[in-house]
């Protein structure tokens, strides 16, 4: 078994009834594979759709029950159960391109220790022109979208993104798991940085990634999440998200070398000022930014998004302030457990 294919998924049984679909449509290949469809405690469906797939489609699919909420469990999970050397790590709303599996090539031929594929949206609505507030050069982290042309090229590892990647399984282990991420919203306080914790220690490491377009897919964006309701609550998640990379990186679990340049300065700061003031100097800056934009176009819309990304980052601070048992998960060197 060359490839194991994991898909964690909760609630969404027509979703991964459409992305098994597409995977028994994918071009022949020389190697063996399988598809993993792991269960975070769904309530709907998912459980009887995954087997009436098994059944009737002509690919080798199993499926396997994680009653531990969080994604970062059901894609440690899969790295456990699975018997591939390589594996395809995939969101449950993605379609894909027949070719997608030709995109574990650079891991086989030893030319890449992981690879990330393109990721299009597939829109169930007309997108929204304030979009453009949050897509970079074809990249949209809040909508999961990457975009980087038609050609195979080096790509930084913190570009490898969760919903559409090939990894070494023994990677996955031997860097301590995904980090938390994608918990409800009751759990809120546990999320973390998800796969971009991993991708930094794989960075740390030496270890090169690749972007290849033939691994092409397609991310369901529904309507709801071209809201800006929903956009903001990304942006929430986010704040949360980073304040844990930097706590981290405080404590010498990750390089500061490694953050992104905004992020490595909040995290010079955070070495040398309490979090009042740390709050207070990124509130002050940010409005600061946002009044030289009141002319821009969509200049309010910025700032709600703004202002959702510090609350975030201020709620996980206190939060991890207050509870020394989160403070201690929080620095958890191994999340595979």
């Amino acid at each position: 078994m060359v490839l194991s294919i994991i898909i964690p998924t909760r609630n969404r049984a027509k979703r991964v009834s459409d992305l098994l679909d597409s995977l028994a449509r994918q071009e022949p290949v020389s190697f063996e594979w399988e598809v993993i469809v792991i269960d975070n405690a769904s309530t709907d469906d998912t459980a009887e759709i995954t087997r009436q797939k098994i059944n009737s489609l002509p690919i080798n699919v199993r499926y396997i029950f994680e009653s531990k909420l969080g994604l970062h469990q059901g894609r440690n999970r899969g790295a456990k159960e699975a018997n591939g050397e390589f594996l395809g790590y995939l969101d449950d709303d993605m379609i894909l391109s027949p070719t997608w599996i030709q995109g574990i090539e650079q891991l086989v031929q030893d030319h890449a220790d992981a690879v990330v594929g393109r990721i299009l949206p597939k829109w169930e609505a007309d997108p929204p022109g304030w979009l453009s507030l949050i897509t970079n050069q074809g990249i949209n982290g809040y909508l999961g979208l990457l975009d980087l042309g038609i050609a195979v090229k080096p790509v930084d590892p913190i570009m490898v993104f969760g919903g559409n990647c090939f990894l070494p399984r023994k990677q996955v282990f031997e860097l301590g798991g995904f980090h938390p991420d994608s918990v409800p919203v009751d759990m809120i306080r546990y999320r973390g940085d998800g796969e971009t914790g991993l991708m930094m220690r794989f960075k740390q490491k030496g270890l090169h990634s690749f972007y290849d377009p033939k691994a092409t897919a397609f991310h369901v964006v529904e309507s709801s999440r071209l809201t800006i309701e929903y956009i903001c609550k990304r942006a929430y998640n986010q704040g949360i998200s980073d304040s844990f990379t930097q706590i981290r990186a405080a404590h010498g679990l990750t390089e500061s070398s490694l953050l992104n340049s905004s992020l490595k300065s909040r995290y010079e700061k955070f070495r040398q000022k309490s979090l009042n003031e740390i709050v207070k100097t990124l509130i002050r800056k940010t409005k600061k930014a946002i009044g030289s934009l009141r002319k821009e176009p969509y200049a309010e819309i910025r700032d709600k998004i703004a202002k959702a990304y510090q609350a975030g980052w201020q709620f996980h601070q206190n939060e991890v302030k207050n509870d020394p048992e989160l403070f201690e998960y929080v620095l958890k060197e191994n999340y595979m457990d």
